[in-house]
């Protein structure tokens, strides 16, 4: 039975166990297991790790940065993975503004002592409604801080450069599942209403009243979206 699989969980920049916590505790009895690429330098390296840790079969779920990793682990090695699920992330490369902006701020940490997310980057984050929620805010600061300075260095640089990877998708034999926020500031849900248009196989799930990050902002109904897609498929 495939929903006898264990749900393989990749985090994103800056996140741990405590991310995927509140989502889990809404799935008992299922088997959980978290990929850690904390210490590779390079994207190839990140992907490596997340195929390192995964089991023989499992069912691939990823958020954010790790959705992409998700993918390009998928795409290396698609027999090992039932079911891949990407949450608020894109298939895409970075922009060049994007890619700009983010060795810029690498170059500016790299000088100095890191003090933590800002209220106004939070926001970016984060949907309105639940700033005021310190079970969501605090978890994100304290992942970040925890993980530290050199981490995020590493999780900031070594994926600047990333294929483009939306036109292998629809090679892949497992059902490829996007969950997508309505308000995410980060990863709008319009790129992944086009590619879902045009790729039949890629199936795209929506979620209200919340912002990049889905698993703690949203627990609920992620929860309940991932288990219709691993104990129900076919």
């Amino acid at each position: 039975m495939t929903g006898d699989l264990p749900l393989y969980l990749v985090p994103g920049t800056m996140c741990d166990g405590r991310l995927w916590q509140p989502v889990t505790a809404r799935l008992p009895g299922r088997e959980t297991l978290l990929a850690d690429y904390t210490a590779a330098d390079s994207l190839a390296g990140m992907v490596d790790a997340v195929l390192k840790g995964a089991p023989a079969r499992c069912h691939l779920v990823g958020f954010s940065l790790g959705g992409y990793l998700a993918l390009a682990a998928a795409l290396k090695a698609p027999e090992r993975f039932r079911t891949i699920t990407v949450i608020a992330a894109s298939p895409y490369g970075l922009h060049d503004a994007e890619k700009t902006l983010r060795r810029q701020n690498a170059g500016l940490l790299a000088q100095a002592r890191y003090r933590g997310m800002s209220s106004a980057r939070l926001k970016q984050f984060v949907h309105p409604d639940h700033l005021a929620d310190v079970s969501i805010t605090d978890t994100i600061r304290q992942m970040e801080m925890d993980l530290g300075q050199d981490i995020l260095l590493r999780q900031l640089t070594a994926p600047i450069e990333r294929p483009d990877l939306s036109a292998d998708l629809a090679t892949l034999p497992a059902p490829v599942h996007f969950i997508m926020a309505e308000d995410d500031a980060m990863v709008p849900i319009s790129a992944i209403e086009t590619l879902a248009a045009k790729v039949p196989a890629i199936k795209l799930h929506r979620i209200k009243a919340s912002g990049h990050m889905i698993p703690l902002e949203a627990p609920d109904a992620l929860a309940a979206i991932l288990d219709q897609i691993t104990v129900e498929v076919c």
